[in-house]
């Protein structure tokens, strides 16, 4: 590589474009280890449209540029860096990774989702936006994730809850970033989570209970052996779309959950309930052990899979119909399930345990007020402050 004698006060010399074969951004910076200035290239993108090329050979000579005046070096980071990648090209190699591991199945359906719904708004809003489709990785910083966020929270008129849930992909989003070498620091560790409501809990009251048993019974008994085996046996809707009549055992009176298939990557047996077997029975009738327990065919044993989203989206037309309330969501089903094991005074770790929680603390967050009493040692214990 050639090599110039550094000259007084200079450490560096500004980036011109070199048009040969491969076309390159070609600058020279002070090496701090051999204090002599020396040649880095970065490589122009191969675009058909000669004009269009030069005009990002342009930009990127501005950035280069601009970087050097402020004192930036590369011989201080570390080697291989990408910061001069357009950011655009980055997140379109992180959702390609993210899609190959959703389907060896590492990532969940829900959570490949998410991550593919939260880089198209990304994207979105770096074009439309901010009107910067060429913005380089570097960019993707402090100032960036601020404005993002609060472009999020106080323009948009998001929730405080949904602002922490796109900080939350960000975070792992500058993760990525971060280890591939686009970005130099994490951006986000200075930024904290703002919401201070905790989960709300709704639980469904008999009279709606009976309207929702009686509109399945009629409309659809594959929706409602759905809705039974959510409340009673306390499985996920991701999990319930995912379960095969194979995992179902009425003789032992347990359900399997694979940890491939499982929320917490565990396998475990749930009980299945005296009340729910039956039910099961009727669905069951005889289909092969390798089919779907809820299929894309009317949610009743079938070879295709049925996908969460239809679930959520049959839920909403019901209580719509019904004029049931907002609150009254899908997961209330498992919630409700939840508090009635505790109120018919079936042990905390039991329902631990059906409702696979990471510790009996979080299955004690259900426990009705009513059901909370004074600790009697406490309560006896005879001390007095005077």
């Amino acid at each position: 590589m050639p090599i110039k004698t550094i000259k007084i006060f200079v450490d560096y010399t500004p980036a011109e474009l070199k048009e040969n074969k491969i076309w390159v951004v070609e600058y020279y910076v002070l090496n701090p280890n051999t204090n002599t200035l020396e040649r880095k290239r970065k490589r122009v993108r191969p675009i058909k449209s000669i004009s269009e090329r030069r005009k990002f050979a342009k930009k990127l000579i501005l950035e280069i540029n601009s970087r050097l005046e402020s004192g930036w070096n590369p011989f201080f980071e570390n080697k291989g860096t990408r910061e001069l990648t357009k950011l655009l090209d980055a997140l379109e190699v992180y959702i390609n990774r993210c899609t190959t591991e959703h389907k060896d199945g590492n990532i969940r359906f829900d959570t490949f989702r998410t991550y593919n719904s939260q880089i198209k708004l990304l994207k979105e809003y770096i074009i439309t936006r901010l009107k910067q489709p060429e913005m380089f990785a570097y960019k993707f910083d402090e100032d960036f994730i601020g404005t993002y966020l609060d472009y999020i929270r106080y323009e948009r008129g998001l929730s405080a809850k949904t602002r922490d849930n796109y900080l939350s992909f960000l975070t792992t989003l500058s993760t990525f970033l971060l280890k591939k070498k686009y970005i130099a620091v994490n951006p986000t560790l200075t930024y904290t989570k703002i919401n201070r409501k905790t989960k709300q809990r709704t639980i469904i009251d008999p009279t709606t209970r009976e309207k929702i048993f009686s509109y399945w019974d009629k409309k659809n008994p594959n929706f409602l052996t759905l809705c039974l085996v959510c409340y009673y046996c306390l499985v996920r809707r991701t999990e319930l779309t995912k379960l095969r009549v194979k995992d179902i055992n009425l003789e032992k009176s347990t359900l399997f959950i694979d940890s491939f298939d499982s929320k917490n990557r565990k396998s475990a047996h749930v009980t299945i309930p005296n009340k729910l077997k039956p039910i099961l029975r009727i669905h069951l009738n005889g289909a092969p052990l390798t089919d779907y327990l809820f299929s894309a065919k009317n949610y009743a044993p079938g070879p295709e899979q049925v996908t969460p989203m239809r679930i959520t989206k049959r839920w909403s037309y019901m209580r719509d119909g019904l004029g049931i309330a907002k609150n009254i969501h899908w997961y209330s089903l498992k919630d409700t399930g939840i508090t009635d094991l505790l109120r018919a005074g079936v042990a905390l770790i039991s329902v631990r345990d059906q409702a696979r929680h990471s510790s009996s603390a979080q299955t004690d967050e259900y426990t009705p007020r009513e059901l909370r009493n004074a600790d009697t040692e406490i309560k006896d214990s005879g001390i007095k402050f005077i």
